[in-house]
């Protein structure tokens, strides 16, 4: 399987948004998922601002899009409370959103060389950490980041426009 690491162009827009809503879709088919809600969150609005941004990263296999994620360049609003193991700027930290593979190329480690990359782009950029959330209960999603070396810091509830409040676990990794 030949694969690419790249970020979208507005080019990729019509597909990375197919990609979502195939995403979202086969989450009624698993036990583990993140809970998205297509059209909310994932929103179109949204896919289009951090392509224009360069964060919308493309994982690209046989030429199809089999996983994407968002690396943002500064830290979530969010997380502004959170007591992190690493103090940082907030212009030091990534943050992860809407890391996903396709269902058709699940089962292959994807994921795992998706984040891998990600990891990689956010040390490249010099930024100091790289956080993120889980929604309770993602037990796959977990293991990933603990298996890539993130460090579990608390539990929390976050508000998300989707699914209202919501229980979410928060990881840290340092670069």
């Amino acid at each position: 399987m030949r694969s690419i690491f790249r970020a979208a162009s507005e080019r990729d827009l019509a597909e990375a948004w197919r990609f979502y809503e195939q995403v979202c879709a086969a989450q009624t088919e698993s036990r583990y998922g993140p809970g998205w809600h297509f059209g909310i969150y994932p929103a179109l609005e949204d896919i289009e601002d951090h392509t224009r941004r360069g964060e919308l990263m493309l994982y690209l296999a046989d030429g199809r899009i089999a996983g994407a994620a968002v690396l943002t360049e500064r830290d979530d609003p969010m997380y502004a409370s959170v007591l992190w193991p690493t103090a940082a700027a907030p212009e030091a930290v990534s943050v992860v959103h809407l890391l996903a593979v396709h269902p058709d190329f699940r089962g292959r480690g994807l994921a795992g060389a998706l984040l891998d990359e990600l990891i990689r782009l956010a040390r490249d950029k010099g930024k100091r950490c790289v956080r993120l959330d889980v929604v309770l209960g993602n037990l796959p999603a977990e293991r990933l980041y603990l298996g890539r070396g993130f460090r579990f810091v608390q539990e929390r509830t976050v508000y998300y426009e989707d699914t209202g409040e919501t229980v979410v676990r928060l990881f840290e990794l340092l670069l």
